[in-house]
């Protein structure tokens, strides 16, 4: 009996809960003796015979570390590991190897492949417990890791939405309230001033579903299969003169002027044009976004290193390079409790998955005498 006179039953599920643990292994003898040791430690032990009916198993039951053997009929170890690794709900498990093959190269592989450990039999108990234990304190560790992250993560998407969708709400519904009930009252002048509110907030909705549909369909792998179906290849130089005269008229309304420089040479890539030119457009609007007294951007074309660069230069606010990573995360955006961003932190990060669709990246510098240079780097078409 506690202390505060509660008893055993009122612990925490998580509390009560023993570690779960999976041994793979197709020699019954192997199995009965780790499985009777870790359970004499009271561990919850679960076991199957080759790496097909694991990954069964893994499909109904949560484990917290697998003791799996190399060689075993249908799949072998390593092709567990594989699989495993590559699945985000698996990857996370720490994953020990257990088997009879003792050559030296055979251990290096196992632990180059980044299994978490790799014991050969025989073993002795106390070194199978040993490890197990290590396993377990690094399997919590990395799940109250995730939690915090994952919590982080809620809070910046609810703090992000909250304000994302109830800003434009308040402006179209104040907007048509007080059309509706000044209609027989208000000027022209004052009517057209709500209606461009009322327009203004109704685009920045549209704009923010938008942004969320584009990025679930990057996440689903449905943007990569229209790359590997889709793209050609396109004459940079032409792509970016037909995108400059297109927005030069909507960027010159916000003040802007746009710059293209051009020492593309006739460089051609492979890409998907309208991605390119979504992330391309995101990087520019950005740029001008952030821009304080010089209004004026350049986009600069060029070549090296067997790829095309197409640079992005602003006399803005800048970046923090330290925080660029935090940037790129979808729902994340430097200093927003500084600056009316207007946007759901998902335009970098659209931006930075469609140029690695591509085959390319963003690279971002600080500007001498103020700015930001952001890059987008993309491979030239084989010749």
């Amino acid at each position: 009996m506690s202390r505060d006179g509660l008893g055993p039953a009122y612990m925490t599920v998580d509390q009560c809960k023993s570690p779960s643990i999976l041994v793979v292994d197709d020699n019954p003898l192997i199995v009965d003796v780790v499985v009777g040791l870790l359970r004499s430690q009271n561990y919850d032990v679960l076991s199957s015979c080759d790496g097909r009916e694991a990954l069964d198993l893994l499909q109904r039951r949560s484990v917290d570390v697998v003791i799996c053997d190399v060689m075993m009929p249908n799949m072998g170890g390593y092709e567990l590991y594989d699989t495993m690794r590559a699945n985000p709900e698996y990857a996370h498990i720490p994953f020990v190897f257990l088997t009879a093959l003792d050559d030296q190269k055979e251990i290096d592989h196992g632990k180059e492949v980044g299994a978490d450990d790799y014991l050969c039999k025989p073993f002795e108990p106390e070194e199978l417990l040993a490890v197990v234990k290590g396993r377990l304190a690094r399997s919590k560790g990395l799940r109250e890791l995730g939690e915090k992250r994952f919590e982080a993560y809620r809070r910046r998407i609810i703090h992000t939405l909250s304000h994302e969708f109830r800003t434009p709400l308040v402006a179209v519904n104040a907007g048509v309230e007080l059309l509706l009930e000044h209609q027989d009252v208000l000027d022209s002048d004052k009517a057209r001033h709500l209606l461009d509110a009322v327009k203004r907030g109704g685009a920045r909705l549209e704009k923010l579903v938008s942004d969320f549909m584009i990025l679930q369909q990057i996440e689903a792998g449905m943007v990569t299969k229209l790359f590997e179906t889709r793209a050609v290849d396109c004459n940079l130089s032409t792509m970016m003169q037909g995108y400059i005269k297109m927005r030069q008229e909507t960027f010159q309304s916000q003040g802007a002027q746009v710059q293209l420089i051009d020492n593309s040479q006739g460089m051609r890539v492979r890409i998907v044009e309208s991605q390119i030119l979504d992330c391309i457009d995101r990087l520019v609007s950005n740029a001008v976004k952030f821009s304080n007294a010089d209004m004026t951007v350049e986009v600069e074309l060029s070549c090296g290193d067997s790829c095309a660069h197409i640079r992005v230069r602003d006399r803005g606010i800048g970046f923090d390079m330290s925080k660029i990573g935090e940037a790129l995360n979808a729902f994340g955006q430097i200093n927003r409790e500084k600056l009316e961003q207007q946007g759901g932190g998902l335009g970098l990060a659209i931006a930075s998955q469609y140029a690695a669709i591509n085959g390319g990246r963003l690279e971002f510098e600080s500007r001498d005498g103020g700015g930001t240079v952001v890059t987008l780097v993309l491979p030239l078409s084989a010749p």
